[in-house]
């Protein structure tokens, strides 16, 4: 049976449920009619340009994507700025655009969960209680072993594919770890008050990595792209069998995304 666009939305809606996001996130179906035929969908971070070129080439019918296109109110769609270009290039090529932001980083087995996994974490538990629904931002969890603080930044940088992280040591034997996906540097005292010793996220700025290692924090920075890359393909993958499931004939595709930064 043929898919359209809002079969996804509902499986999206499932995988992601919207009540999940923050009050202040634009999650949903973003871009689109809802009756169009869906025949290929790409999963990616971002509505980036190379994702785009990428959809556009392969004649995808349907984006989904962790960040939301569309987050402050638009004024005009047209090709002023790059942001606008983009969605004005998804209309143009009937592309759908659906984006599970907050709701994906909350939801059990979304972006902290996968990245818990990744950094081989055990008795893994909620960073900030969120809503009675079981969504929660950020994780805590304990290493299967000890490690000195530069070795597990090296295992970082390896498990997570980066060509580089931002280390900043409290001095710390890294065992209980607390992470959260994207820019989670305002959960310093919830880490804290769970016991952990180390703090893995992205967007650190200086001022905060004071605060937290002076508090007794080791930090790693994974960069916002870097921590949240390893759910598009596990997205990819739940999506498949859903529509499976479903018995929907729908191709799932994961775009190639390039790390924005790199060191010289």
């Amino acid at each position: 049976m043929s898919a359209v666009v809002n079969d996804i939305i509902k499986i999206m809606d499932g995988i992601a449920p919207r009540e999940l996001a923050e009050s202040w996130d634009n999650a949903g179906f973003l871009i689109g009619r809802r009756d169009n035929a869906v025949k290929k969908i790409m999963v990616a971070l971002d509505v980036s340009p190379e994702v785009v070129q990428q959809a556009v080439a392969q004649k995808v019918d349907m984006l989904v994507t962790h960040h939301p296109p569309i987050f402050k109110p638009l004024k005009a769609i047209c090709d002023s700025s790059w942001q606008s270009a983009l969605l004005l290039k998804c209309i143009e090529n009937g592309i759908a655009v659906y984006s599970a932001h907050t709701s994906l980083d909350s939801v059990l087995g979304g972006v902290n969960d996968v990245l818990a996994e990744k950094l081989g974490l055990q008795n893994v538990t909620t960073l900030v209680n969120g809503c009675e629904d079981g969504g929660s931002l950020g994780r805590v969890g304990t290493l299967p072993q000890k490690m000195e603080f530069d070795a597990f930044a090296a295992m970082v940088k390896r498990v997570l594919g980066l060509e580089f992280v931002t280390g900043i040591s409290a001095g710390k034997v890294v065992h209980k770890v607390a992470l959260c996906g994207g820019a989670g540097i305002d959960f310093v005292a919830e880490a804290l008050e769970h016991g952990a010793d180390t703090y893995v996220t992205g967007d650190i700025k200086y001022h905060e990595a004071q605060n937290a290692v002076f508090s007794g924090l080791n930090l790693i920075d994974a960069t916002h792209q870097g921590t949240e890359l390893p759910v598009v393909t596990v997205l990819a993958d739940k999506i498949a069998l859903r529509l499976a499931a479903a018995g929907l004939g729908a191709q799932v595709l994961t775009a190639h995304e390039t790390l924005l930064f790199k060191q010289y």
